[in-house]
């Protein structure tokens, strides 16, 4: 029965999106109006994103950075870096096109079901690298970051057969890496990444461990997920608020049975979390 209402809830939601973007009209490109909102794959942005927009108060624009789908973003990586002090117009340009909601399509627009808007939510899974760079340059741009712990993270992904070659991407930056991990042994590292779970466990730890470990610095509003599922979330004032009733799934919910690490592979992890330094995060 579960199965079928998150089908159902599914399907519902892509048909009313469809009609509505067929008549959607979006009337204030500020970048005050817009909040962005950021975490890894698997962490709960999706479930944030609907929580939010619960009274149909947005224009959601939903992982405009994704190459694949998003054509205006198809020469850049799916974990793409951007050096504040180095981008070109390029990059620029079409950052600014997407933050301001001066992109439409299919597949951005895919949960929208706001026919005339003048404020937008953007949500992404593939942002995390460009956060110095979305701080630097637009200081009203409102941002979300959510994180969700590594072990639930990894098990979703290996679930849903998510790429584990994704963290290579991240290796690729080597001005993110001298920037934000000269303190690792990357040699090491790469010599670890040989199972999935590894995998995922260091693109859990290159996207995440930089942010938070200077939160206290950062213009962003932390949100944690195992405080926030299944809960209703709102926007006030730069602070996200919270009531105990229950939200209906994610439109990204999995419909499979959840996974569960085995010891095997909770010690691959636990090896990547330690070789990041990061054994607060250990069970």
């Amino acid at each position: 029965m579960q199965k079928l209402k998150i089908l159902w809830y599914k399907v519902r939601a892509k048909l009313i999106s469809s009609v509505v973007n067929l008549f959607s009209t979006q009337s204030n490109f500020d970048i005050k109006n817009t909040v962005l909102l950021i975490g890894s794959a698997r962490s709960g942005t999706t479930f944030l994103m609907e929580s939010l927009n619960s009274n149909n108060e947005y224009r959601i624009i939903f992982e405009p950075f994704n190459p694949t789908y998003t054509k205006e973003w198809s020469t850049f990586s799916a974990r793409h870096f951007i050096f504040p002090n180095e981008v070109n117009e390029d990059e620029k340009q079409k950052v600014d096109n997407i933050l301001r909601g001066r992109i439409k399509n299919s597949w951005v627009d895919q949960y929208n079901r706001k026919i005339r808007s003048n404020k937008r939510l953007i949500k992404s899974v593939r942002a995390n690298l460009m956060l110095d760079y979305f701080e630097n340059e637009y200081p009203e741009l409102q941002i979300i970051y959510m994180h969700r712990n590594p072990y639930d993270v990894v098990a979703s992904r290996i679930n849903l057969n998510f790429d584990p070659k994704d963290v290579h991407l991240i290796l690729e930056h080597k001005f993110f890496i001298t920037n934000h991990y000269s303190d690792i042994d990357i040699t090491a590292l790469k010599l670890l990444l040989k199972t999935p779970e590894s995998c995922h466990a260091a693109l859990w730890c290159f996207e995440n461990r930089y942010i938070l470990r200077s939160l206290e610095k950062r213009r962003i509003i932390e949100a944690k997920y195992e405080v926030l599922i299944g809960k209703t979330v709102t926007l006030e004032n730069a602070e996200l608020l919270i009531s105990n009733k229950m939200r209906r799934p994610s439109v990204t919910s999995s419909i499979q049975k959840s996974y569960q690490l085995s010891e095997t592979e909770i010690g691959n992890v636990n090896e990547i979390l330690t070789l990041f330094g990061m054994e607060e995060y250990i069970r």
